[in-house]
Formats: structure tokens, C-alpha cells, sequence
């Protein structure tokens, strides 16, 4: 996971509010340096020491969770390019997959080839160029023996020939739009806003990809917590453990309030687990990191008074010792300290 090192101090204001309730809580308590932590324990009426914590040494993240949605992506639309009235729609919810049909015109299939530049001529002989280099890509991948390059020279055409054959149709080895369109790849069909026994005008179909995605809408001052190649750790509600994430795309988007935002896609690999067809999900990206450093959480953090700084109460030999101590960095609810303290030390933290 890509993590960012640099040294950061607390925030005054954040502490302050937190070691104020600790000193609240330990006036009711009545605890005292050098009180017998049992009979602090017994000072409201219990029997048991008050809860401690260890002191740990190790790395401090800086994690943020984010609010995401499991679906399958943006959308894009398939336009009805061929000449004629619609005979044929798939469902939403199909997938499609090269050489397969994606919409039919006067009952012929107009099947989808992968590209993702759009067919905007007629690809005939003679022709080169980005959409003849997918053809071939594409007649190469179905099993017909081209050149993959941007030529359309005779053995494209042979192979066009054939596949024509191969499909029942007229064989020109010519390829229009009235044959096939290109996709960016195996597509899920999420709406269908053609009719059928209308002119096969406008957007037909509205596709997405058929992998499972998280997606999010972030603050632009959050941005930099999850930008493109980030690896993540999302957990989709209901489906079980964390499963690990990269981002792979961000764009500019525009909240609710018209504040400027940017949505970002996760992709994962959820292996064998099943997913629900939509649902929340919680993304979790590190972010600063403190390495090697003593830490206690926050709560067990005491204000000094008068004297200013903090302390915490160690636990040693039966008694409490308030130790003066440097607050540092925080993360996820602990604060790293210098002072007389080791790891392994148990401090007071308040119930």
C-alpha cells in the first residue's frame, strides 16, 4: 500500500477536548498519582482495577474510510447506427460478448466487436487506420487468419468473406454499420431506451462493464487519499471480510450542494465470493504513516493543570505513577508519546 512518511504534531484543539473528559471521568473516579490502582478501583463502588491499556511500539496510519457503492460503473450508450426498424433488444441485465448480437434491424443482428473507436465508415479494402487495426484484432481473436495491423488488404478481406458466411449473411466483404458496432468490451446491458418497431435512431441500449467495481465521490480535498493507483481495502456490506482494491480512475464530478468533487472507481477481484447486485460499501485508504513510534490511545492521555502538556497514569507495582509525556502523532485513536515510558507498560484509560 502506498503510504506517505512525515512527522506531524496533535492538535492542540483535538486534545484539549479529549483530555478534558478524561479529567472529568478521573474526578469521579478520585484517582491520585501514587493511589493504589485497586483502591482507585474501589473508590465508585467497584472491586476491579480501572481499564488499562498497553503501551505499544510500532507504526501509527493515518487511515480515512470513505463511502462507496458497489455497482458496475459509469455508463455509456450504444447508438442505433444501422438503417431500419428495431426487431430485437436484449434485457437489462445481459451480458454481451464479442460477436454476439447487440440489437437487431429488420431482424438482422447488429453484433458487438471490441474497440473503442466508434465504426464511422464503411471498412472496405484499401482502407487503413485504428478501426481496421480492431477489425483485425477482432477477426484474428474469432480464429480468422489476418495481419493484426491497420491494413485492410486482401487476407481481411478473405477473413470478412468468411465470417459473413459463417453468419448467414450477404458476403460483400464489406463491413458497415448495419453489421456490427464496437464496444469497449464485454458489456452488461444496464437500460434499454430503444423501442422495439421504431427507427433504430439515437441511443439503443445503455451499457456498462461486466466487472464489479466500487465507486465514490470524494471531496477534492480528500482527493489525494485515493488517487489513481491507490491500493484500498473496501468491505462490501453483508458479503463478509476486506478485499483489497486499486484505484483506477478519477474524474472531476459535482456534489449535491454544486461543491466540485471527484468520483473514483475501485476495481478488486472478489475471487470466489458472491456479491450482492448492488450495495454499500466502505473504503478504507492509509494514509500518513509514523514509523517505530510508543503509542497509548488518546483517552489515556491526562491534562497537566497549570504546568501545561500531558501525562499519563502508568500502572506499576500495584500503584499509579503520572508520567509527563510529549503527545505526537494520531491515528486511528492512538497518540504516539516520548517520555519515561516503554512498551509494555499498562496505562490508565478511562471506562
Amino acid at each position: 500500500m502506498r503510504v506517505r512518511t512525515k512527522r506531524c504534531t496533535v492538535a492542540g484543539i483535538c486534545l484539549v477536548a479529549v483530555v478534558a473528559v478524561g479529567i472529568g471521568t478521573w474526578s469521579v473516579f478520585g484517582l491520585e498519582p501514587g493511589t493504589s490502582a485497586v483502591a482507585a478501583g474501589a473508590a465508585d463502588g467497584r472491586t476491579t482495577p480501572p481499564d488499562t491499556a498497553e503501551v505499544t511500539e510500532g507504526d501509527l496510519t493515518d487511515s480515512r474510510v470513505f463511502a462507496g457503492t458497489l455497482g458496475y460503473g459509469s455508463t455509456s450508450a450504444v447508438p442505433g447506427a444501422a438503417a431500419g426498424t428495431l426487431t430485437w433488444l436484449p434485457e437489462p441485465g445481459a451480458v454481451v460478448e464479442r460477436d454476439q448480437p447487440l440489437y437487431a434491424v429488420d431482424e438482422r443482428p447488429v453484433r458487438a466487436l471490441y474497440g473503442s473507436t466508434p465504426l464511422w465508415r464503411d471498412l472496405r479494402a484499401g482502407l487503413r487506420g485504428a478501426d481496421v487495426r480492431q477489425l483485425n484484432e477482432n477477426l484474428a481473436a474469432l480464429g480468422y487468419d489476418v495481419s493484426v495491423d491497420e491494413v485492410f488488404g486482401p487476407r481481411t478481406r478473405a477473413a470478412v468473406r468468411h465470417w459473413q458466411r459463417d453468419r448467414g449473411l450477404e458476403v460483400t466483404g464489406v463491413l458497415t454499420s448495419d453489421d456490427v458496432a464496437f464496444v469497449d468490451g464485454a458489456v452488461r446491458v444496464a437500460a434499454v431506451p430503444g423501442v422495439l418497431g421504431r427507427p433504430a435512431g439515437g441511443d439503443v441500449l445503455s451499457v456498462t462493464s461486466t466487472r464489479r467495481v466500487v465507486t465514490a465521490s470524494v471531496s477534492q480535498r480528500d482527493a489525494d487519499r485515493l488517487a489513481v493507483g491507490t491500493d484500498v481495502e473496501i468491505r462490501v456490506n453483508g458479503s463478509g471480510g476486506a478485499l483489497r482494491g486499486k484505484v483506477v480512475d478519477a474524474a472531476p464530478g459535482e456534489g449535491n450542494d454544486g461543491s466540485a468533487t471527484v468520483d473514483v472507481t475501485i476495481d478488486f477481484d472478489p475471487g470466489d465470493r458472491e456479491l450482492p447486485a448492488a450495495a454499500s460499501a466502505r473504503i478504507e485508504a492509509a494514509g500518513t504513516t509514523e514509523r517505530g513510534v510508543l503509542s497509548v490511545p488518546v483517552a489515556a492521555l491526562v491534562a497537566r493543570g497549570a504546568s501545561g502538556g500531558y501525562a499519563v497514569d502508568v500502572v506499576r507495582d500495584g500503584t499509579t505513577e503520572r508520567v509527563p509525556v510529549r503527545a505526537g502523532f494520531v491515528a486511528d485513536g492512538r497518540v504516539a508519546v516520548t517520555g519515561d515510558v516503554h512498551a509494555g507498560d499498562r496505562v490508565v484509560v478511562p471506562s
